[in-house]
């Protein structure tokens, strides 16, 4: 059964749908807002950004957004193509190089689908990805001590399958970047679950 929704959270319709259903709007505004803190003309790099559901949340910027599924890439082009560059294509510095520095490197629920490799790969694209005085934001599903069963449930009922705790999440993190923030929210959806959002600065 949990496989059978997580394919069917692999099409655009129905991951847009469970979005909406369990307030992830109100998160990505909370994102935006309090923690990406984006200006208008930044070039942002979305990796993992599924079919762009962060756009419309941002101001007029250069914007391009990676992600390996090709649907999702396909939604992001037809609804958003006019305000940035999508690519169906994982994330490797060589990919990355060509296009310049960014100002803002977005990896919104992504790192909680990595291995422990993997994860240290993109945090190591997304420090060379930036400019100097940029900013890496992630967020993703976190366990924490004296956690209520529903959001520890939920968590690990999660399509990614390597949910961490803070110190993991954040060793990751600091295998690239030294200036690495941490912020633990409850409040961003309608259903309970606990997120750690990290501001990793270089």
């Amino acid at each position: 059964m949990i496989e059978l929704v997580r394919r069917i959270l692999n099409r655009p319709f129905f991951y847009e749908s469970y979005h909406k259903l369990i307030g992830a709007n109100y998160r990505s505004r909370v994102l935006v807002d309090e923690y990406i803190c984006p200006q208008q003309n930044d070039r942002i790099l979305d990796i993992g950004c599924g079919p762009g559901n962060m756009l419309p949340f941002l101001p007029d910027c250069q914007y391009v957004g990676f992600d390996a599924n090709e649907s999702y890439i396909a939604s992001a082009h037809a609804r958003y193509g006019v305000r940035g560059k999508f690519v169906c294509e994982q994330v490797k510095h060589l990919t990355v190089q060509p296009l310049g520095a960014f100002d803002i490197v977005l990896a919104l629920g992504l790192v909680h689908h990595l291995e422990d490799a993997e994860a240290r790969d993109l945090f190591r694209v997304g420090y060379t990805a930036l400019k100097p005085g940029g900013r890496m934001i992630t967020n993703d599903g976190c366990y924490v001590s004296r956690q209520s069963a529903a959001k520890r449930y939920l968590l690990s009922r999660d399509r990614g399958q390597f949910v961490r705790t803070q110190p993991g999440y954040e060793a990751l993190a600091r295998s690239s970047f030294r200036n690495v923030y941490c912020h633990l929210r409850e409040d961003v959806l309608r259903i309970p679950y606990t997120h750690l959002i990290m501001v990793c600065g270089r």
